[in-house]
């Protein structure tokens, strides 16, 4: 029989639910057009569902051809391998109930997906945080998370990083389980899947095997355990590596495709033989990206992430900032919040590491510096009252920023420039559709 503060409790997040896809409904409304990535997902779906095939370019044999990254003709058709097929597939899916197969049609129902995830992320982090910090603070992570207009946008965009984060919390439900070979292999299936949703995912294969590693008791034990999650994610992945290596000989050409901007930003340039680009040797290669990652790309993007965090969570970030140093050192802190810290870090690296950090990439860490700056506030402040008012003040900060960032911007959204803060590429997608559709006021 549920007690009367479990029904206070349930009633709240009912009502911190309903806020977040309500306004979540609104961002469905304002996104009225795909954004960059958004766009080539959607025209892949649109093409799946009118030729049955995932095609960047459809087969075409009185096209001119044109160099690729593999010994294919251009002509025959050019598999899609930017994106990994999920995210295509349950949109293409969702459209063809209404017997939908056009780009609108796709656009419409990845939006929708969008909703649904972002809503569904707000639960996930409820339920993660709830045994991390306690259920009034669980109450309030997801109540950051309902109205941090990030979240909102992107959960109402089409894009599949709301997605993503979603999983990332699944990924950590499994994780604050104790460890066995069951949960190993749930970790792996949870990385297999959102590693088709999204390629940068694959940081959580090193983030369950550190997981392992660390609350290691029987090297035996572990070691099994860590071949569990291994095994399972090479099985989730496996139809999209024959796929690949059956379509251009290499089960890994995603990754050469999405490292062509790597090898352009580290300096590295291909030569064209026989319409196919050859790019210098391995050693070559590595050497010019890593002095990138080291010299540039991590510092300077370490940096970019510190500072769109001090405005996309206010003052939370600071508490979030101090409180990590003492997560990291307190062995019991460190113990109880391994899984979030491990991810945390993963994802970081890897989006710092990357040439551009892109403002997407904060769409799946948000929750977790809730979640830590949450934690680190009940240590930092221990006064129950002085807390209360503090995270009042944080939750109206976050109105505030929603609702500076809705105004700042005609179209209200956060993909390319959208004010408050900026994309890193400093693009001008927001203006170029207002001066295409005749939006923008007369000189």
């Amino acid at each position: 029989m549920y007690t009367r503060p479990w029904m206070k409790e349930a009633g709240i997040l009912t009502t911190i639910v309903l806020l977040g896809l309500v306004l979540r409904l609104f961002s469905f409304s304002w996104n009225t057009f795909p954004h960059a990535d958004v766009g080539g997902d959607v025209m892949v779906g649109s093409v799946f569902l009118q030729l049955g095939n995932l095609w960047d370019e459809a087969p075409d044999p009185l096209a001119p051809r044109h160099p690729t990254l593999f010994p294919i003709d251009s002509r025959e058709g050019i598999p899609a391998l930017q994106h990994g097929p999920v995210w295509i597939l349950l949109g293409s899916g969702l459209s063809s109930l209404w017997h939908g197969n056009t780009e609108a049609d796709v656009y419409f129902a990845l939006r929708l997906l969008s909703v649904m995830f972002g809503t569904t992320m707000i639960v996930m982090l409820w339920l993660v945080s709830r045994p991390l910090i306690g259920k009034e603070k669980a109450l309030v992570c997801a109540l950051w998370t309902s109205m941090s207009y990030l979240l909102i946008d992107y959960s109402g965009n089409g894009a599949f990083y709301v997605l993503q984060g979603t999983l990332y919390l699944l990924w950590l439900l499994i994780a604050l389980k104790q460890p066995t070979w069951k949960r190993a292999a749930a970790l792996g299936t949870v990385t297999g899947f959102a590693y088709l949703v999204n390629y940068q995912s694959i940081m959580l294969l090193p983030a369950s095997i550190f997981l392992e590693l660390f609350q290691c008791t029987q090297k035996r034990k572990c070691l099994l355990n860590m071949i569990a999650v291994t095994v399972m994610t090479g099985l989730l992945a496996s139809p999209w590596l024959i796929r690949n290596a059956l379509l251009v000989g290499d089960p890994f050409a995603h990754h050469l495709l999405n490292s062509n901007y790597v090898f352009s930003k580290s300096g590295i340039h291909a030569t064209v033989v026989d319409y196919v680009y050859q790019f210098p040797g391995t050693w070559e290669r590595t050497s010019a990206i890593i002095s990138m990652i080291v010299t540039s790309w991590l510092p300077n993007n370490s940096f970019y992430v510190a500072r769109k965090l001090f405005i996309l969570a206010p003052i939370a970030f600071i508490f979030f900032s101090y409180g990590l140093i003492n997560q990291i050192l307190s062995r019991e802190r460190r113990y109880r919040l391994l899984p979030v810290l491990l991810l945390f870090a993963a994802h970081f690296l890897i989006s710092a590491s990357w040439p551009i950090t892109k403002f997407r990439y904060f769409v799946p860490l948000l929750p977790l510096v809730f979640l830590l700056s949450l934690e680190a506030i009940e240590h930092l402040v221990p006064r129950p009252r002085t807390q209360i008012l503090l995270l009042s003040l944080i939750s109206v900060t976050f109105v505030l920023t929603a609702l500076l960032t809705y105004l700042s911007v005609p179209t209200h959204t956060y993909y390319y420039d959208g004010a408050i803060t900026t994309d890193p590429f400093s693009g001008r997608g927001e203006w170029n559709y207002l001066r295409d559709n005749n939006f923008l006021p007369s000189p």
